[in-house]
């Protein structure tokens, strides 16, 4: 059928068969279609029922309904809602490491002290204060440098410091030269600096307390490594890396 004779198009014509064809053209359709539009327009009609006779109908629906459940966008959280859970997690991962932190802080001493400052004994806590500040166990002096020392405990009692330097000697740095401890007051700074000599290497130096009275001859071998304190004496120990 020649095309000329037509005035819509195929496009045009199914358009019209389900509706969707604009008001002004179903409007010329109807009023200007020719006898050969009309003519494909009812063939269009004999294939679309032709199709839809292989078609079943209420399965195709279905489908398509599935589809869409299938496809269909997840609905958005609040925005506030979206930050709830990260921020929940965030808080519960603080929480743990405030009470694991908490379970590994160690009990504070009686006397109240930091105990950054010092190495512990049983009873009897060496503190070594340097010219500007106190010193811990690990931190270097120079040769020279004057030092006193500090005993802490909860106890009264009896005291000596003594120390062994990098060439293995020994020395009672108080009471300075004696051989016996000496009692320990309520004034816990002892009295007195000592001037560290030019000997190189690590300098240990050791707080030994004992509520009792002691010889420090009898605490010697316990410290120079060869034996163990006698009953009833504690240790305390700095070490200090001397150039």
């Amino acid at each position: 059928m020649p095309n000329e004779e037509r005035r819509f198009t195929d496009l045009e014509l199914e358009r019209s068969l389900v509706g969707d064809l604009s008001p002004a053209r179903s409007s010329a359709l109807t009023t200007e279609a020719t006898e050969a539009d009309k003519a494909r327009l009812g063939e269009l009609e004999q294939e679309h029922a032709a199709f839809l006779s292989t078609v079943d109908v209420d399965a195709e629906v279905r489908r398509i309904e599935q589809r869409k459940e299938r496809y269909k966008p997840e609905a958005r959280r609040p925005f506030w809602l979206r930050w709830l859970l990260p921020i929940g997690t965030l808080a519960a991962a603080a929480a743990a490491l405030v009470f694991f932190l908490q379970s590994k802080k160690p009990a504070p001493h009686p006397s109240g002290d930091d105990d950054d400052f010092r190495t512990k004994g049983d009873d009897i806590s060496l503190i070594i204060h340097g010219e500007a500040q106190p010193l811990l166990s690990g931190d270097v002096i120079t040769a020279g440098a004057k030092i006193r020392f500090e005993a802490q405990g909860s106890k009264p009692g009896f005291i000596a410091i003594v120390g062994i330097d990098g060439a293995q000697q020994t020395t009672v740095y108080y009471p300075y030269g004696a051989t016996d401890a000496t009692k320990l007051t309520t004034d816990r700074m002892l009295p007195g600096a000592i001037k560290l000599d030019a000997t190189p290497g690590d300098e240990t130096f050791y707080a030994l307390f004992s509520t009792q009275p002691f010889s420090i001859d009898a605490v010697l071998p316990a410290v120079r490594g060869a034996g163990k304190l006698p009953a009833g004496v504690a240790m305390s120990r700095v070490v200090l890396h001397k150039k």
